[in-house]
């Protein structure tokens, strides 16, 4: 008996994961559907949904991806939509001691919250502001690194934002976008290699695959 339970509460619980990521792939076709329509920022609790402890550890590991881009201590990086600052802190802790973050966003409840979390956790080289990706607060050629995880489709006019952070990156710089094919507004690489090439920028690396991959693009190629 106690045994017949089991296997109807394991049951249940198959049937009601099955349900929700089938729900959640409705809403993220629907939501896809909509901000094709009319363009707006992925809501807060969508961006919850994608940054869960799943993707990080399996998926987009932090870590790994802040690898991919060469940090070296002390260099000053730009971080595009940080959300709520997983990947920020990872690479935070490769450029340690004199290095920064500054993780910018256009939506201040997500500026906020990130303040909160970092003055909690007592981290003090991630600085998180309020910018305008299409007119950016930084002096030409100040930043070493500019990265993004599942963002730069977002941006209404993507060229036109990357011609910004052409501007800002350093000679030698490095900017690197991470995708994964859950999210709503997920592009195919040829897509960002397009945009990046319409901007001005040449092409690096590319890791991961068709699900998670990322992109690294540069002002001029290494030798």
């Amino acid at each position: 008996m106690i045994l017949n339970i089991g296997l109807v509460l394991r049951d249940i619980c198959s049937i009601t994961v099955i349900i929700i990521v089938i729900l959640l792939f409705y809403l993220f076709v629907v939501a896809k559907i909509i901000r094709k329509i009319h363009p707006f920022p992925i809501p807060a609790f969508m961006t919850r949904i994608i940054d869960n402890p799943i993707r990080r550890k399996f998926i987009q590991k932090p870590y790994l991806i802040a690898e991919r881009m060469n940090l070296q201590p002390g260099m000053k990086v730009i971080e595009i939509g940080p959300g709520k600052g997983n990947y920020t802190k990872a690479v935070a802790s490769k450029i340690l001691p004199d290095g920064e973050v500054y993780a910018i966003d256009i939506q201040e409840s997500v500026i906020n919250r990130l303040k909160k979390r970092l003055e909690n956790e007592e981290i003090k080289n991630i600085i998180p502001m309020i910018n305008d990706v299409y007119n950016l607060t930084f002096e030409n050629e100040s930043i070493d690194r500019i990265f993004a995880i599942a963002c730069l489709p977002e941006i209404p006019n993507p060229v036109q934002a990357l011609m910004e952070l052409k501007r800002v990156l350093k000679p030698e710089g490095i900017i690197s976008f991470s995708e994964l094919f859950i999210d709503p507004d997920y592009p195919l690489r040829r897509t960002e290699k397009k945009w990046a090439k319409e901007a001005g920028l040449v092409f690096i690396e590319r890791f991961g695959n068709f699900f998670s991959y990322q992109l690294n693009f540069g002002r001029k190629l290494k030798n």
